[in-house]
């Protein structure tokens, strides 16, 4: 508590200060919304942008001369240095030359209502975002913020189940809803152009789509390490991470555990038009009881493949293994695609049984930029599958989750989705609308495990053999959203956002509706998948 203390007395001491300016090793929010104008011009871009690599860092974007909604000119007069600094500017800064640190509030007033369950909605949050550089090759970053929330009731049946809130950490009962925190850190170093190393606390994304079924931001913040290689047309990934099992007592973080995880991601832009990426990642307990050295050694060498170490260690580690890809067509269109092996056993997938440890997933999409020549109007559609006990293990110390939540798809396992968005941008207006049909296959009591939720232990499969996407109380989701917003600075996100959400969810026990309108202001730097 004493640096937080520390950090707002810094925020307040500097409080009517302002500087714009550009760090070299910062990391761009993963908010997609602040990223189109990148991924746009990625697509022109033949060989060394690698847009399936976020959070990205602002040094390769500016190379890329991509635009990021900052606009860093000189204003020619007062007026205009008012307008810029409303429209751009950091609440707080001073730049020193060679260090400069800014701060900017973090807060959002959002209502609701709810018009098929007849309930009000209601969310509030405050914290604050401070950025620190040293010269171009240091880095560093907080973020803070407290949220109070009173949820639809399909999200507060999740909360229920998992004592989190999606996205965030414990929530904790108020009178309005649920209290939670998303928070952030770290700190990042380039010596050169083609390394970066940087310690923190946050969160990842490798993929192109919308979906990652290797690593998403779905979960809640975790400490790592990352070390990022890019030269040629390669950019290699080496990721420490320390997750956690919530689950003996989730209110008391006294009694979680740790789980630690080493990933690895190459990606290759092979040619003008296509790019291949592999992935792999290891998640394991330690292994010596009373010890408070967490890694096995063996699996701190950046660069090796991990499942022969596994098995020549003969641990019962879990392993998984993926690849996906990118392809550029004329006319501004991208196909691409995932896969992740869980396990595989090729003589039991030939033997097409549906074998209880087949598992594995798949995503295939199109993404279409600037359609019918309209600068920023995209479309992307994309289609995800995975099969039941995907991303599961023989406990929860080594599944493929922090915080009780997955850290890939949302939906865990043992589903199939179509999902589409149309977004369109124009200055500072942007609007999107979005519509997903899924089938999930849930349990419908806790002595069975059906392949959904990668919480649940191995004893609890019914069968060995004869599994099926799906199966289980199979449930169709329909979800739906449409969204206007307006950004008022750029420099922290501080956008009016409005959104009208229907979703229906059907299987054999029940039909619940939503019709949800939404209309408030916020300070948007992070993805939040209430989409399910």
């Amino acid at each position: 508590m004493n640096g937080i203390k520390k950090l707002f007395f810094v925020f307040v001491l500097l409080m009517f200060l302002k500087v714009n300016v550009s760090a070299q090793t910062e990391n761009l929010s993963l908010l997609r919304e602040a990223n189109i104008g990148i991924t746009n011009a990625a697509n022109a871009n033949p060989y060394w942008f690698h847009t399936n690599i976020r959070p990205y860092i602002l040094s390769e974007v500016q190379l890329l001369e991509a635009p990021t909604d900052r606009d860093t000119s000189m204003p020619s007069s007062k007026k205009m240095a008012l307008r810029n600094y409303i429209n751009q500017g950091h609440l707080l800064g001073v730049d020193a030359g060679k260090f400069f640190i800014k701060a900017d509030p973090v807060f959002s007033i959002i209502g609701g209502y709810d018009a098929q369950a007849k309930d009000k909605l209601m969310q509030s949050s405050i914290g604050f975002r401070t950025q620190v550089q040293l010269g171009k090759k240091l880095f560093a970053e907080v973020k803070m913020e407290s949220i109070n929330a009173d949820y639809a009731n399909y999200i507060d049946s999740v909360i229920e189940l998992r004592q989190v809130v999606p996205g965030g950490d414990y929530a904790g009962k108020t009178a309005l809803g649920y209290s939670s925190h998303l928070n952030s850190g770290y700190i990042s170093y380039s010596p050169n152009r083609t390394f970066n190393f940087q310690a923190g606390f946050g969160k990842n994304f490798w993929g192109d789509g919308y979906r990652s079924l290797l690593l998403s931001d779905n979960s809640y913040s975790y400490p790592y390490f990352k070390t990022s290689a890019h030269f040629w047309r390669i950019k290699y990934i080496s990721l420490l991470a320390n997750f956690k099992d919530i689950q003996r007592d989730p209110g008391n973080s006294l009694t979680y555990r740790n789980k630690y995880a080493t990933m690895h991601y190459l990606s290759w832009n092979a040619l003008k038009w296509l790019n291949i990426s592999l992935f792999e990642a290891i998640v394991f307990q330690n292994r010596q009881q009373g010890s408070y050295f967490p890694f096995d050694v063996n699996y701190l060498n950046p660069i090796i493949f991990y499942r022969p170490v596994e098995y020549s260690l003969g641990s019962g580690d879990n392993a998984l293994m993926g690849a996906s890809f990118k392809i550029k067509f004329p006319a501004r269109i991208q196909l691409y695609g995932q896969v992740i092996l869980d396990e595989f056993y090729l003589k039991e997938i030939k033997a097409r049984k549906g074998w209880q440890d087949n598992k594995q997933g798949g995503q295939l999409g199109i993404k279409i930029f600037d359609i019918a020549g309209v600068k920023n109007l995209n479309f992307l559609t994309e289609v995800n599958v995975v099969r039941p006990y995907t991303y599961y293990h023989k406990n929860s110390l080594q599944n493929y989750g922090h915080y009780n939540q997955p850290l890939a798809h949302p939906y865990g396992a043992n589903f199939y989705e179509s999902m589409s968005t149309l977004n369109y941008k124009y200055n500072r207006w942007f609007v999107a609308t979005k519509f997903i049909y899924a089938v999930v296959g849930l349990d419908s009591n806790a002595t069975q495990s059906f392949g959904q939720d990668i919480y649940k232990p191995y004893n609890l499969r019914p069968n060995v053999y004869g599994n099926y996407i799906a199966q289980g109380l199979k449930t169709t989701l329909m979800f739906a959203t449409l969204k206007a917003s307006y950004l008022i600075n750029s420099a922290y996100n501080l956008r009016i956002e409005g959104l009208i959400i229907p979703r229906v969810e059907t299987n054999a026990l029940h039909t619940k509706k939503n019709l949800i309108f939404q209309l408030g202001i916020s300070t948007a730097l992070d993805n939040r998948y209430l989409d399910f």
